[in-house]
């Protein structure tokens, strides 16, 4: 497993990866080699949409949320099919939520009462997923050595 440190500005190998709190499964195949064995794995709503805008060169065949049980209410850790993500903010207070629509449940994360005045914006939806454009980045195909990048900062 390849895993950017950004303290160190390094990708290290690992054998191994800890998750602490929930997190999504992209399973991709490669529009260079044509291999459909690899998945990203992304640690939060925002880098799920940043990946939505610039991860190139692959074909996006599904994304899954993987929930620990703090999060999900069972006694185990659930992997399900992600319908949409929704930023809600409140607007007579500073208090937030980030909301989680699965195949299987609906998951809120934040302070924000969700009966009080609110806007909110969806960051990801199944939309999202059929708008996403796979075209291969043409950089990424010249010819010379692999290279790895980091979160954008």
């Amino acid at each position: 497993m390849l895993v950017y440190d950004p303290l160190d500005k390094t990708v290290r190998a690992w054998f191994h990866a800890e998750i602490e709190g929930p997190c999504f499964v992209v399973t991709i195949t490669s529009l260079e080699t044509g291999e459909s064995n690899r998945a990203a794995l992304l640690d939060c709503a925002y880098t799920l949409y940043r990946y939505l805008l610039f991860a190139k060169g692959v074909e996006i065949k599904q994304i899954q949320m993987m929930c620990p049980p703090s999060v999900s209410g069972r006694s185990h850790w659930v992997l399900e099919d992600l319908v949409s993500v929704t930023i809600v903010e409140g607007l007579e207070s500073p208090d937030s939520a980030v909301m989680y629509r699965t195949s299987e449940s609906m998951y809120k994360i934040g302070e924000l009462d969700l009966r009080k005045k609110k806007r909110s914006r969806i960051i990801y939806s199944a939309q999202h997923l059929q708008d996403y454009d796979s075209k291969p980045n043409p950089q990424r195909l010249a010819p010379g050595p692999l290279q790895l990048y980091g979160p954008m900062q």
